[in-house]
């Protein structure tokens, strides 16, 4: 598992749309790199914030497996 900021993900967000649009082509390469790349932004936004009592428990679990 990765953490990442919610500014980290919008930004990534941001990216993925400019790839889409500056991806022209028509052959199955590109459409399935557009595919795949929808459907990550799409996981992306779905994703909801984690509150500061998420995070101290990721954090106990993470440390117990130390």
């Amino acid at each position: 598992m990765i953490v990442i900021s919610n500014s980290q993900r919008d930004y990534i967000v941001k990216y993925i749309d400019l790839m889409c649009e500056a991806m022209t082509g028509k052959d199955n390469k590109t459409y399935n790199t557009i595919r795949i790349a929808r459907k990550l932004r799409n996981q992306l936004i779905a994703k909801q914030p984690l509150t500061a009592d998420d995070l101290s428990h990721l954090d106990k679990i993470i440390n117990k497996t130390k």
